[in-house]
């Protein structure tokens, strides 16, 4: 018996090795969701208090942003230059509906449903959005940072928002 453990040891050292990535000690798979959709609760609400600074910190230098009916935006700075010249011009109520939550190692990502209203502040007028998102994270220096987000049009998603807002 005792020639047999010798045997298994560097095979159940190569299985701990392996498995490692996809196990964090004390963290569940419910924790690992919750953590990744508590991030889209943070970009939605830095865009709706007007803080670029803090929209900025959820991104990778190298991110891909492709929002509804706007060309791709590629790298942080272009995504600043986007946000800075529509930030503040409106107020903004942003609400999200997750449908899936999901980490795999360093990569995460969320789908869902989103509601956009927003009212112009020098002229009133009333602009509203409807869709469903993707975002892609990455574990980036311990945080979990958007490397990747695409909103699209979809025609199961309309008003009003399951909280009533139209």
């Amino acid at each position: 018996m005792t020639h047999l453990n010798r045997e298994l040891r560097p095979i159940l050292l190569l299985c701990l090795l392996v498995l490692m990535p996809i196990i964090t000690p004390g963290v569940t798979a419910n924790e690992a969701a919750d953590a990744i959709e508590a991030e889209g609760g943070k970009w939605a609400h830095y865009y709706e208090n007007e803080d670029l600074e803090g929209l900025m910190t959820l991104y990778v230098d190298d991110v891909v942003v492709a929002l509804h009916g706007q060309p791709a935006l590629y790298g942080k700075a272009a995504v600043r230059d986007y946000f800075a010249a529509r930030l503040g011009k409106a107020e903004t109520v942003f609400e999200l509906d997750y449908e899936v939550r999901e980490t795999h190692g360093n990569i995460a990502y969320i789908i869902s449903k989103y509601w956009l209203k927003a009212i112009d502040k020098s002229t009133g007028a009333i602009y509203r959005e409807v869709g469903r998102s993707l975002l892609v994270y990455k574990m980036h220096e311990g945080r979990w940072k958007i490397a990747a987000d695409i909103d699209q049009s979809t025609p199961d998603v309309d008003w009003p928002a399951p909280s009533g807002l139209e």
